[in-house]
């Protein structure tokens, strides 16, 4: 089934020394240091988690955009920025906890861990 929904490919990395992955990794060390330049000590934890949250969003448009650059190919911004608005909205969906007692988080609750049920005897 074709998906209109255009998701980036993020990279790994792992064993492979790039460019990119040089990149990526400076981008995911200074991300949080520039958010602390911002960020007030009398602020909320509540505020200071949203900055964070924003910086993840930031740090994966990058990633999308790095990847894009390694591979030669043309870097699909619309796509990518709609990836990352959705992206953000469920990460602030679940930092608010706005499913908090609803039937979502109900099921998604119930539905985890199987326990083992022994039939009775008698």
């Amino acid at each position: 089934m074709e998906s209109n929904v255009i998701f980036p490919e993020l990279p790994t990395y792992v064993g492979v020394p790039s460019p990119g992955g040089a990149l990526s990794v400076l981008v995911v060390l200074v991300l949080p240091i520039v958010a602390a330049w911002f960020m007030r000590p009398q602020w909320s934890p509540f505020t200071k988690g949203l900055i964070l949250l924003a910086c993840a969003a930031v740090k994966v448009f990058l990633e999308a955009w790095i990847v894009s650059v390694d591979a030669s190919t043309p870097f699909d911004f619309a796509g990518a920025a709609y990836t990352v608005v959705v992206q953000f909205a469920m990460a602030v969906v679940a930092y608010f906890g706005l499913l908090k007692g609803t039937k979502v988080q109900r099921a998604a609750l119930v539905g985890g861990v199987v326990h083992d049920r022994r039939a009775p005897t008698g």
